[in-house]
């Protein structure tokens, strides 16, 4: 048996059909979607058109990310604060805006968490943060790790949500991170995913990590006129693309920490954007 597990596509399509390409030259037999579709790239509804066809086709099971829950809840409050956000939040409207109501059905319609069985084997428990949060890292270094593992009955846990493929636990129960199909971290000009293939002794992971046309990713940013929209947010995603480094939570923070800043996340002016990327050294 063997199960391709792909995450944190953020919409990066064209990251996606490589995976899914080298996947199917695998004869995987299962899909398993570890969440975050949408987010950074232009054209969301490639990635979803995607998805549904592969749904239509094979064996696919799909989790809820952190980001889903941005869609779902700004469906359910049309006055959430980032509705007219400026350039720091026009990336989440552009998807929001190109998605229909089926699509937003669809993400809620997903479990944050799911046990996966095969007839004799072992069950694998796969979320996109932890099992119990979307939005939290599954790390050793985090404070209620033992009291999640205590919860876990499965010894094979999957998830995504860092960006960083490996193994992060590795005992009696092994937790394993798929990386990112869209924008992983530690892996430039790369796309992501893992192959989990089982035998008598359990479920081995096979880290694929494959070369893939970044920069028609990059010229789509400028033509779809999200880089318009977006400009601060598309630096970073260029960024973190060709180098690997610099998340997009990461620059946040980093804004959020400069002297004198006080307004909220969705409404950073342009001025501290400017100094946390020249800092972070994000270039034009």
């Amino acid at each position: 048996m063997k199960l391709a597990i792909l995450s944190d596509i953020h919409g990066n399509y064209i990251a996606l059909q490589s995976c899914l390409k080298h996947a199917w030259e695998q004869q995987v037999d299962a899909y398993l979607f570890l969440g975050d579709y949408l987010g950074e790239f232009p054209y969301p509804k490639k990635t979803l058109e995607v998805l549904y066809e592969l749904r239509s086709n094979y064996s696919c099971f799909f989790i809820r990310g952190n980001k889903e829950d941005y869609w779902i809840n700004r469906r359910k409050d049309v006055r959430c604060d980032w509705k007219n956000g400026n350039h720091s939040i026009m990336a989440m409207l552009y998807n929001y805006e190109n998605l229909t109501s089926a699509d937003i059905d669809f993400f809620e319609s997903l479990p944050i968490s799911q046990r996966i069985a095969f007839d004799g084997m072992e069950p694998v428990l796969v979320c996109h943060g932890t099992p119990f949060a979307n939005n939290k890292e599954l790390h050793p270094n985090s404070e209620d790790f033992k009291d999640i593992l205590h919860k876990c009955q499965e010894n094979y846990i999957v998830c995504g949500h860092t960006h960083i493929q490996g193994i992060v636990y590795n005992s009696e129960k092994k937790i394993i991170n798929a990386g990112a199909v869209g924008v992983p971290l530690k892996s430039p000009h790369k796309t992501q995913y893992m192959i989990l293939t089982s035998d008598s002794c359990g479920w081995n992971p096979e880290f694929i990590s494959l070369e893939y046309d970044v920069e028609k990713v990059i010229k789509e940013l400028h033509e779809s006129g999200l880089w318009d929209l977006s400009p601060y947010w598309c630096r970073i995603t260029q960024h973190l693309l060709y180098t690997g480094e610099v998340s997009h939570g990461t620059a946040l923070f980093h804004v959020m920490k400069l002297n004198g800043y006080k307004d909220p996340w969705y409404n950073i002016a342009p001025s501290y954007w400017e100094e946390a990327l020249r800092e972070l050294g994000i270039d034009q």
